[in-house]
């Protein structure tokens, strides 16, 4: 080769690692000889993948984001991913790097390359990132996982968090009157209180080995509880430590708050004989009840606080002989079950009313806003009878409410909206919202239904299956726990 041809072609080269340098650094000449060969590039060239427009939800939120297809599978612009976190993508030298905040990660990754770097420490994507169009675009799972969030999968809407669930086995669900969703992380040593948003992120509330049996006041702001040695307690849930309410020692069962929150209603006593309420304010403690009724329990107050309803259980009664012999001693189970009664708290001197006699099990008593008492029969009598949700006028009238599953659990509002869980026909649990008296089928589950609650307005139910928490609302069902 001459000399000539030697020195053009050495030439050639040096001025084409000029322009990749200029171009890498990003000098004013390299954009301006970028805009160029982008310009040539789009006439003479078509794009080698496909992008499109896909509406998916971040954080529980519709966001529309540009996907481009390569191969089988599908990868997101990264400048979408980087917004989902409130933060920038800078590209220098062919590394690209996205900062999610000052107190949070620095990713970095180069097209072509499987491999990346989260906060310094090699990860690997299972198909490299491609630039096109001057625009960068990801494997979706791993950044989103590598940043401590979460992809959901299913339904017909892809879903990203941009932090993770909680993850853990629930036991119960409450709402309070502002509609926020309370949970009991049953499997966490002590037991927690956390609150779980509609956006799957969520709180923690409380902390304490008491915290199974608290009972969440109407506002949301306090929860009651009691010690094992009958000590009543507040806490606020906005932050604070507990605190003792009164000083009375007395043994204080299934705690009912007013829908004022000024008071707390409850079944007292070792033989739980008596029901009393305490003020919220003063702790001071008021006999509502004691009529030497033994096995009181699940007490409940109407909005008004006019009236309460409560269970009481019947045991078999004792009948023996003049010798009071052991041969001769029987046990009388006929009047043995589970009855509801009334008390008129705007009565003064009122006696207590029955407003059910017969032997069918009774579970959940509540108030509906008619002033009729909701509850769950269960015949323990018949093997194949169902399970079914019924209501007592303060007559004493009984008619049928649901009747589509054998039912197992219920869960009242207190405005009287009223949701029901049982095992359907064909073995699914299926969850029922009695709304205004307009009956509709919400959700359906394979799954163990153990926890259930419905919302002041009857808009949304939240169901325990399996320990996870699920939130129906609107025809849309989340799963905000894992």
């Amino acid at each position: 080769m001459s000399d000539l041809k030697t020195n053009k072609m050495l030439q050639t080269i040096a001025a084409a690692a000029f322009v990749t340098a200029a171009l890498s650094a990003g000098a004013p000449e390299a954009k301006a000889l970028r805009a160029q060969d982008q310009s040539t590039a789009s006439q003479v060239s078509p794009a080698k993948f496909a992008v499109a427009s896909e509406s998916i939800r971040v954080n529980g939120q519709n966001m529309t984001v540009s996907m481009l297809k390569a191969g089988n599978g599908k990868l997101i612009a990264l400048g979408d991913l980087a917004k989902m976190y409130g933060a920038a993508a800078t590209s220098a030298k062919g590394l690209i790097t996205v900062k999610t905040g000052k107190n949070g990660h620095t990713l970095q990754l180069q097209s072509g390359s499987k491999t990346f770097k989260l906060d310094g420490e090699a990860r690997t994507f299972t198909a490299a990132p491609v630039i096109q169009d001057n625009r960068a675009f990801v494997e979706l799972n791993p950044v989103v996982a590598a940043l401590g969030g979460e992809v959901i999968v299913g339904g017909d809407t892809l879903q990203i968090l941009t932090a993770g669930r909680i993850e853990g086995s629930f036991a119960s669900v409450s709402f309070d009157a502002k509609g926020r969703l309370v949970a009991l992380k049953e499997d966490a040593d002590p037991a927690q209180l956390y609150s779980l948003s509609s956006d799957y992120s969520s709180r923690l509330l409380f902390s304490n080995p008491n915290a199974s049996n608290m009972t969440i006041s109407p506002n949301g702001d306090l929860a009651a509880y009691t010690d094992d040695t009958g000590q009543l307690y507040l806490v606020s849930l906005n932050g604070g430590e507990p605190y003792k309410l009164g000083a009375d020692t007395s043994v204080k069962t299934d705690l009912a708050w007013t829908a004022d929150g000024k008071k707390i209603y409850f079944i007292q006593g070792d033989k739980q004989e008596k029901i009393s309420c305490v003020s919220v304010d003063t702790g001071q403690i008021t006999e509502i009840l004691a009529d030497k009724v033994e096995n009181k329990s699940e007490v409940r107050v109407s909005a008004d606080e006019k009236k309460i309803a409560y269970i009481v259980t019947a045991t078999g009664v004792a009948q023996n002989d003049k010798e009071s012999t052991e041969d001769s001693l029987k046990i009388d189970y006929s009047g043995a079950g589970e009855q509801i009664y009334t008390l008129d708290l705007g009565v003064k001197d009122a006696k207590p009313a029955a407003l059910t006699a017969s032997g069918d099990n009774k579970l959940y008593p509540a108030f509906l806003g008619n002033g009729s008492v909701a509850y769950l029969s269960a015949d323990p009598e018949q093997a194949n009878a169902k399970g079914t949700i019924k209501a007592v006028s303060a007559s004493g009238g009984t008619r049928d409410l649901i009747t589509d599953a054998d039912f197992l659990l219920s869960a009242t509002s207190p405005s009287g909206q009223l949701a029901a869980a049982g095992v359907a026909a064909d073995g699914s649990c299926k969850v029922y919202a009695l709304v205004s008296g307009v009956k509709t089928e919400v959700y359906a589950t394979k799954a163990d239904v153990t926890g259930l609650a419905i919302s002041e307005d009857g808009t949304r139910v939240a169901v325990v299956a399996d320990g996870k928490v699920i939130l129906v609302q609107n025809g849309r069902i989340d799963q905000l726990t894992k």
